[in-house]
């Protein structure tokens, strides 16, 4: 076996073109024309590869490579969608590292005896419709309301999502190789991240009340300041959270004060509570702290964002350290606190996740990077683990 590093960098770069924009980046949102462009990009790739491609009514394109037996398929892929001005390896390296890893395997004469299906799923990252709806309809998980209307403003109907869907039966397994995006393998100087689990994510809505009133005439000692009384409960949930788990992550982004007037004492703050941890109950328990606290002085939650955790595959993960031992590389089992395509092909089939070290942890940015030797060792080991579940295969049966 032999991975052509230097065509798949070229791969790599080449799609990133494609919607790129010196000093902000690569923007191939969903729907939009360079997004077609790029699609259209992969599947000549995948075509020049031997692959039979398809384009489902949603937008999900996929490649398919016979096997020589009647067996279950072997599922690789990502998404080829980007955020506005990002970076050119995020949900791209997945999908292109599944096309090399093809073109090895057929250069070096493989029979793959299950057939190989490579995923380039569309509109991953939400801007356009929402976050994983192209694989949400590949695996027939249905769809948020308020996505409807944003899906007739592209032309798509329920029929179309609904005709997307594939039947799990017919799958074997999925694998997903992925940028990091985060520091901790570059850090750790840490060769590959074999994925454990995905974090479960908790948004609230937060309320706290106070009272206004003249920002002059108004002691210190009589203050009710809704945006004081704010300011301290986000510090004690921040401290709490970094007390209680290394895993757990507390973003407070937004913030609406009321009235909002220089001269007048806040009487009101709104705000968004972002928590992600492995454990959603570590979140709640979190929460239910502060909220006790604090609750008789005027502060409120409501949830109203419920994502919940996934975990991946153990004998995939196996197979994935037994790879990576075999090739002599290093690797740590590692939580991703982003989310993937794979959150909703783990509810269908059973999946694993891949990391490669991510430079600084930079991501969804034109400063994006991963070295070139670690796109190898990571292809290396996307091919490597492909052949032994293809060898051995009965990863979802029993």
């Amino acid at each position: 076996m032999s991975i052509n590093i230097n065509r798949l960098m070229n791969d790599i770069n080449e799609l990133g073109k494609i919607g790129y924009v010196d000093g902000i980046g690569t923007t191939r949102q969903a729907y939009s024309k360079s997004f077609y462009e790029g699609r259209k990009f992969v599947e000549v790739l995948m075509k020049n590869a031997g692959l039979k491609t398809n384009i489902d009514k949603i937008g999900n394109l996929t490649g398919y490579l016979e096997g020589r037996c009647n067996e279950k398929i072997i599922a690789m892929g990502s998404h080829i969608d980007t955020v506005l001005g990002g970076g050119i390896f995020d949900g791209a390296l997945g999908v292109l590292a599944a096309i090399e890893v093809v073109r090895a395997m057929k250069e070096a004469g493989y029979k793959n005896s299950h057939p190989i299906e490579i995923i380039a799923f569309n509109e991953e990252e939400g801007n356009v419709i929402g976050g994983t709806f192209g694989s949400n309809a590949f695996i027939g998980a249905g769809f948020d309301s308020v996505m409807l209307s944003k899906m007739t403003a592209q032309g798509l109907t329920k029929e179309d999502f609904y005709d997307s869907k594939r039947s799990s039966d017919n799958y074997r397994c999925y694998l997903e190789l992925h940028v990091e995006q985060g520091g901790c393998l570059e850090n750790q100087g840490v060769d590959i991240g074999v994925v454990s689990g995905i974090v479960g994510i908790l948004r609230y809505k937060a309320t706290v009340i106070g009272k206004s009133n003249h920002s002059g005439s108004t002691p210190m000692n009589l203050r009710d300041d809704a945006l004081e009384k704010t300011c301290r409960i986000i510090s004690e949930m921040m401290e709490a959270v970094r007390t209680f788990s290394d895993t757990m992550v507390c973003t407070v982004g937004t913030l609406k004060v009321m009235p909002g007037e220089v001269n007048v004492i806040p009487g009101t703050t709104e705000f968004i509570i972002e928590m992600r941890d492995v454990n959603l109950d570590n979140v709640l328990i979190i929460i239910d702290k502060i909220q006790t606290k604090w609750c008789e002085r005027g502060f409120f939650v409501e949830e109203y964002i419920k994502q919940g955790e996934t975990f991946c595959d153990e004998k995939l993960m196996k197979i994935i350290e037994n790879s990576t031992r075999k090739i002599g590389y290093s690797f740590k089992h590692i939580i991703s606190g982003a989310g993937h395509d794979l959150m909703n092909m783990a509810k269908f089939t059973p999946s694993s996740l891949i990391f490669i070290p991510s430079h600084m942890g930079i991501s969804h940015n034109i400063m994006e990077f991963s070295k070139k030797e670690d796109i190898f060792k990571g292809a290396r080991v996307l091919y490597e683990t492909l052949i032994q579940i293809d060898k051995e295969g009965r990863i979802n049966e029993n």
